[in-house]
């Protein structure tokens, strides 16, 4: 169960965004004190014909704060358009409820090294699906991308390394050699 205090990232969508809202609602939540970080996974798109950095996800930003802080912030002025991304959740007396997603930090921090800049080596995906259908997890030993941990998947014939965030958002990387993957068994935990 989801601590209110504790802060972590989350996911949260952006009612009728576009890419002027975001950035401006990025600026406008970096400034709040109860925030501490927040994140816009970008990318070049091709837009009337010219390349354009862009956010990945039109509506999805990623925030860093406690739960009781961020529900308090999004009840006013401009945040009132960010939405929680829920997911269910099963209590062990078989309960079920659904609470706001939360990204552990490890996670987060794999994502946002593989994407904070533009390389024509990461990929989005949009079938998340496939992207976050379990897989065997590797880390990258050497490179740019050393120390990130992914899944292994095959996109059109190529190997690559997928970092996903559960029903959210995912990137590959392509172009890993083999030699560079350390394959971890599944009760290692990632980083």
């Amino acid at each position: 169960m989801l601590k209110r205090s504790d802060v972590h990232w989350f996911p949260m969508r952006v009612s009728y965004s576009s890419a002027p809202r975001l950035a401006r609602l990025k600026d406008l939540l970096e400034q709040d004190e109860a925030v501490q970080a927040t994140y816009v996974a970008m990318q070049y798109k091709k837009v009337r014909g010219v390349m354009k950095f862009t956010p990945a996800v039109e509506n999805l930003i990623f925030v860093r704060s406690s739960l009781d802080r961020l529900s308090v912030i999004k009840r006013t002025g401009p945040f009132v358009v960010l939405r929680y991304i829920m997911h269910p959740v099963i209590e062990n007396d078989g309960w079920k409820h659904t609470e706001p997603l939360m990204v552990p930090d490890t996670h987060m921090d794999d994502f946002i090294r593989v994407t904070a800049e533009a390389n024509d080596k990461v990929i989005y995906l949009d079938n998340l699906d496939f992207a976050c259908r379990p897989g065997l997890r590797v880390q990258i030993t050497d490179g740019t991308f050393a120390g990130v941990t992914g899944v292994i998947k095959r996109i059109q014939g190529n190997v690559c390394v997928v970092i996903p965030i559960q029903h959210t958002i995912a990137a590959a990387i392509t172009g890993i050699p083999r030699k560079h993957l350390r394959y971890l068994p599944d009760n290692e935990p990632d980083n």
